[in-house]
């Protein structure tokens, strides 16, 4: 008999983009058929997305009031999550056929791996595959490209320092070790490279699956660049803050004794 898959929760948060979030949702349907539950969390949208997300079946539903910010949807969507793995996506990605598989069996070839994340079009560091317009504007060429993408480098995968936000799958030991994602980002930059941060602290490894290409429109949740720019520069701080001031507070407030010759320490004083 072989052995039953492992459930897939895909989460994701929602704010408005109707058009982009029903792309999502059908390169879902259409190439992962019945290995994923569906969570689906409401970011205070208006009333056009509101209605077609309750109008959908079988997908887990948590909606917000209003616009908790990036952090705190996903943590919604993790609390009500029960797969094996936990991939957090973007309304504005889609997949191609064997993608959201592909990321799964990256954790499965890597018992070290917490997470996993693919190649895209539109994102920042090595994740990014660099397309000429013609194919990136082409639906059918870009399918084409992530076949071939999944055919000549199947299986492959590589390490990174970080993975961006955008689309990535969590194995659920990392998560259940790690926790939830640090809600003081607000709107959204910065905490996912914080979330990678904490996996390496915590000694997981993190991939990236050269063999799964997703089509990434960027920002769609943000209203327009200066909004998303204007979060990043603010949450860049945040970072900096918690993992470089504070380290450095942290540093200075050591017992004083360090800071001596070691006679002291030897007498024990």
């Amino acid at each position: 008999m072989a052995p039953k898959k492992k459930l897939i929760s895909v989460i994701i948060p929602v704010y408005n983009a109707l058009p982009d979030l029903k792309r999502c949702l059908t390169s879902l349907e259409r190439t992962a058929p019945g290995l994923y539950e569906l969570i689906l969390v409401d970011n205070g949208s208006g009333p056009e997305t509101a209605r077609f997300i309750k109008s959908l079946r079988g997908a887990v539903k948590v909606r917000h009031a209003e616009n908790l910010g990036f952090a705190k949807a996903v943590n919604a969507g993790l609390r009500a999550a029960r797969g094996s793995y936990l991939a957090v996506v973007n309304s504005d990605v889609a997949f191609y056929p064997g993608g959201l598989q592909g990321l799964a069996a990256c954790l499965d070839a890597d018992p070290a791996a917490g997470a996993s994340g693919p190649l895209t079009n539109r994102t920042v560091g090595v994740q990014r595959v660099v397309l000429d317009p013609s194919v990136e504007k082409n639906d059918r060429s870009l399918e084409l490209f992530a076949q071939a993408m999944a055919l000549k480098f199947a299986g492959e995968a590589f390490e990174v320092h970080r993975l961006v936000g955008f689309c990535f799958m969590l194995r659920r030991e990392a998560f259940e070790g790690i926790g939830l994602l640090d809600e003081r980002f607000g709107t959204g930059c910065f905490e996912d490279f914080d979330y990678c941060l904490r996996l390496r602290q915590a000694g997981w490894k993190l991939k990236a699956a050269k063999d799964v290409f997703v089509w990434h429109r960027h920002h769609a949740s943000f209203d327009g660049h200066d909004h998303f720019y204007s979060w990043a520069v603010k949450n860049r701080e945040v970072f900096v803050d918690k993992w470089c001031r504070k380290s450095l507070e942290f540093l200075d407030e050591l017992d004083p004794h360090l800071e001596l010759d070691g006679k002291a320490l030897k007498k024990g004083r």
